[in-house]
C-alpha cells in the first residue's frame, strides 16, 4: 500500500514537472530546454564495454588499451554533439486537426521544419500507437497522422513523442511536444425517435422520410401489451392470424426542426440521436434547424450546415 501511494505521487510530481517544462503549445523551436540525451540499449553495451577495456588496461597497466578506452570515450563525447545537435533547432507546429465522429480517428497535420540549412537525419515521430521515421528532413514538411477520439467533446492530442539515435545509435536524443490545437468529435450517431417515430418507405424508387402520424396506412406490426386497442388489426385477429397492431405515418416536410428536448434518454444518448438525424436529413436533402437546450442552428442544408451542426453538438457541454 505505502508503496503505491509513493509511486502515485512520484508519478504526480514528475506530471507537473513536465508540464512545467513542456507546456502545451501551438509551435515549439526546439532548444536545450525541451531536447533530453541519454545512452541508448546499444549505447549501454558501448558504455559497459569502455569500463571493462579501462579494467583491463589499468589491471595489465597497458597504455595501448587504455588509449583504446580513452578514444572510445572521445567519440562518445563527439556523436553526444552531432546526436543532440540533429534534433535541436527542429521547428515542429500544429497546422490543423479534422473534425470527426467519437470512436473514429481526426486526421492531425504537424509540420517539421529544419532550422536553416541544416539536415536532420533519422527522426522518429511516435504519437499515440503511430510511429512514423523521417530518413531525411532538408525542407519543411507536412504531416499527416492518425489519432484516435474515444470521446465526444474537445480533444487534445496526447505527447508527441520526437526522437532521433543518429548517427551511430549509441546516444538517443528526445523530446515531448504537447500541442494546444484541439480536434472536436460529434457524437456517435445513434438511430433514435423524430416526432414519434420514423420509416422509410419507397414511392417510385425515390426515398421518402416519413414519421409517425395518423394519415396514410404505413404497415403491422406485432401488438405489445399496453399498446392502445385503437389501432388493433380486428380481421387479422378474426381470422387467427395473431393480434396484430397498424401502423400509421405522415410524409416528412422539406423542413424539420430537431429540437433536444423532443428527444429521450439521457444527455449524450440525446446528442447521439440528433447526430444520426443530422446526417439522415443531410442525405435526404432536407433543411432543418436544431436547438440544443440555449444554443441553436438556423435552418440550412448541405454537406457545411451538416459540419455546423456536427460542430455544435460536439461543443454542448
Amino acid at each position: 500500500m505505502a508503496v503505491q501511494i509513493s509511486q502515485r505521487w512520484f508519478q504526480k510530481r514528475f506530471r507537473d514537472w513536465q508540464n512545467r517544462r513542456l507546456p502545451p503549445v501551438k509551435q515549439v523551436r526546439l532548444t536545450q530546454r525541451q531536447v533530453f540525451i541519454f545512452l541508448s540499449r546499444e549505447g549501454g553495451l558501448y558504455a559497459f564495454m569502455m569500463l571493462a577495456i579501462f579494467i583491463a588496461g589499468i589491471n595489465y597497466a597497458n597504455n595501448l588499451v587504455l588509449g583504446l578506452c580513452f578514444f572510445l570515450g572521445s567519440v562518445l563525447v563527439v556523436v553526444m554533439h552531432h546526436t543532440f545537435n540533429n534534433l535541436s533547432g527542429l521547428l515542429l507546429e500544429a497546422v490543423d486537426a479534422s473534425d470527426c465522429e467519437a470512436g473514429t480517428y481526426t486526421n492531425y497535420r504537424i509540420r517539421i521544419t529544419p532550422k536553416g540549412r541544416q539536415i536532420a537525419c533519422q527522426i522518429k515521430l511516435e504519437w499515440d500507437d503511430q510511429i512514423l521515421t523521417i530518413p531525411v528532413l532538408d525542407r519543411a514538411t507536412l504531416i499527416t497522422m492518425q489519432l484516435k477520439t474515444p470521446t465526444r467533446g474537445k480533444f487534445l492530442p496526447p505527447r508527441l513523442s520526437v526522437s532521433t539515435v543518429y548517427p551511430l545509435g549509441i546516444l538517443r536524443a528526445w523530446t515531448y511536444v504537447r500541442f494546444n490545437e484541439p480536434a472536436w468529435v460529434s457524437p456517435q450517431p445513434i438511430e433514435g425517435i423524430l416526432n414519434g417515430q420514423r420509416t422509410l418507405s419507397d414511392d417510385d424508387d425515390e426515398s421518402v422520410l416519413r414519421v409517425a402520424g395518423q394519415d396514410e396506412f404505413d404497415d403491422l406490426r406485432s401488438f405489445i401489451e399496453g399498446e392502445s386497442l385503437a389501432h388493433v388489426s380486428w380481421g387479422h385477429l378474426a381470422r387467427g392470424q395473431g393480434m396484430m397492431t397498424k401502423r400509421f405515418s405522415d410524409p416528412c416536410g422539406r423542413e424539420q426542426l430537431l429540437d433536444y428536448d423532443a428527444m429521450h434518454g439521457g444527455h449524450e444518448l440525446r446528442l447521439s440521436q440528433l447526430a444520426y438525424w443530422v446526417k439522415r436529413l443531410t442525405e435526404e436533402h432536407v433543411s432543418f434547424e436544431l436547438k440544443v437546450r440555449q444554443q441553436s442552428l438556423s435552418i440550412g442544408q448541405g454537406l457545411l450546415h451538416q459540419k455546423a451542426a456536427l460542430r455544435l453538438l460536439a461543443e454542448v457541454e
